[in-house]
């Protein structure tokens, strides 16, 4: 279920009358992913000072063109990094990073929209697995254990592959899913 909210009626262009909002509601049905994804690195930055880059919005011109060349690389799914080159999310999901048994995840100050799965794999965290925000780098994207990234539609996924550099799905990993098929559940 998608909901879309617009300025309403209003001129052609970027001007806004200040009119009423329109609301508008699309329903499709989902197929199940497979158990892990491969990500391409989209070949251009994100812009972390957007003034909507913590906004969802339908301006996915910049998604559809990374998807479409990830696609070309057999992947499932494009990921960003920032102009000071640090990773951000992907086109429509957000990522975390397993080093040494430590699950990290971008800062929203590194330009990303906070998703609300997002959100919640912070609440599977204990003391057994705690999560963190901080900036990563290319260098700490590469040297990864292990790799995932979730979304409404594909909860917690695996990666188990970067352009060409090749992950394991590790035990934090699915123990995090097992947390979050759980959860959900109930």
């Amino acid at each position: 279920l998608r909901l879309t909210i617009t300025a309403g009626d209003g001129p052609l262009g970027s001007d806004r009358s200040g009119s009423q909002v329109s609301v508008v509601a699309a329903a499709s049905a989902s197929k199940p992913w497979p158990p892990t994804a491969q990500l391409a690195v989209a070949t251009w930055p994100r812009n972390e000072r957007s003034p909507l880059v913590a906004a969802k919005t339908t301006s996915y011109a910049e998604n559809v063109l990374a998807l479409e060349r990830a696609h070309q690389q057999h992947a499932s799914e494009a990921i960003f990094f920032n102009t000071a080159g640090n990773l951000t999310e992907g086109t429509g999901s957000n990522i975390f990073v397993v080093r040494g048994g430590e699950v990290v995840t971008p800062s929203l100050a590194d330009g990303l929209l906070a998703g609300i799965t997002r959100r919640f794999v912070f609440e599977l965290a204990d003391s057994e697995i705690s999560i963190q925000e901080g900036s990563i780098t290319r260098n700490e994207l590469h040297d990864a254990d292990e790799v995932f990234i979730c979304s409404s539609t594909r909860d917690i996924q695996p990666v188990d592959r970067i352009d060409t550099q090749v992950y394991a799905v590790g035990p934090v990993t699915q123990e995090l899913q097992r947390r979050f098929r759980e959860a959900a559940a109930r």
